[in-house]
């Protein structure tokens, strides 16, 4: 079992870049319908959207960020995501449980024939958002996993984005240990909106990284990459991973739940960290530790 790492974003208005974006490495792709589509636009994209899902669906997972719920189009991008085969959605400018809900609601209304493994992804962009995290994460088995979005963000509340993040590491934060505490999977992190900068963009990636998010929101192919070797586990690491649970395991066997391998102190905690990071590595043959 693996975790997406890379979620591309596309506009909803254009099918090349759409195909280009199956055919690319990235885990997963998010169909645009929001900002990267004209007004006039919106319904044209509507159905370009419905023909990319009805080709490609099957070949990648395929979400689609509707409009938000404030205007007059999320209804019809909601119906063309869940009728015509997509992983699920994207909910823009997501700030209350009872949001979410409303959508959910919504969907299950619509959905026929819903899939159980269908999605709703909610992008916390507001300082709304933020505050009621844990909430949103909460509401409904729908919802797989919270996003970032720290351009609105920053817009939101008035502040300036820098190069070290100082400004985002509490509404990061918010999102990791809502995310967890709503026993929901980790988190998304935001786009990085400079794709020619990979320095930068590794620093930021690191970032999230360090603070529990498992992923990323990328807005071109160049981003995949970095983003892949950075959210996968290294070889140093599953080889380590797999000393740890060996030994451990063996030495639970004895009645021994305390142990030294190579150098470092492996108790409960760190011998279940290492199972996780081999559950949910690219490693399928190591999902049979799991107890």
């Amino acid at each position: 079992m693996s975790l997406a790492r890379s979620y591309l974003f596309v506009p909803g208005t254009n099918k090349d870049m759409i195909k280009k974006a199956i055919a690319s490495n990235a885990d997963s792709i998010i169909i645009d319908l929001e900002d990267a589509v004209a007004l006039a636009e919106k319904e044209k994209a509507r159905e370009t959207v419905k023909e990319s899902l009805i080709r490609f669906s099957k070949e990648k997972e395929i979400f689609v960020r509707i409009n938000d719920c404030e205007t007059p189009f999320w209804e019809e991008d909601l119906i063309c995501a869940v009728t015509n085969g997509a992983a699920g959605i994207v909910v823009p400018k997501s700030e209350s449980g009872q949001h979410i809900r409303f959508v959910c609601q919504k969907i299950r209304e619509v959905a026929t024939n819903l899939s159980s493994t269908f999605q709703v992804i909610p992008l916390i962009e507001t300082a709304k958002g933020v505050q009621f995290a844990y909430a949103i994460a909460a509401e409904d088995e729908m919802i797989s996993k919270l996003a970032f979005g720290s351009i609105d963000f920053s817009l939101d509340i008035g502040c300036e984005l820098s190069a070290n993040g100082m400004e985002l590491l509490f509404a990061r934060s918010q999102i990791v240990i809502a995310s967890k505490a709503a026993g929901i999977g980790a988190p998304i992190d935001t786009v990085y909106a400079d794709f020619n900068n990979a320095a930068g963009f590794e620093n930021e990636a690191k970032i999230a990284k360090q603070l529990g998010f498992k992923g990323k929101l990328i807005i071109h192919p160049k981003q995949i990459q970095i983003t892949h070797q950075l959210f996968s586990p290294s070889e140093e690491e599953i080889y380590n991973a797999r000393a740890i649970v060996k030994a451990f395991e063996e030495a639970e066997e004895s009645g021994v739940a305390s142990i030294a391998v190579d150098n470092q102190m492996v108790d409960y905690p760190v011998y279940k960290k290492a199972k996780h990071l081999l559950f949910y590595s690219n490693y399928p043959e190591e999902s049979s530790i799991l107890k």
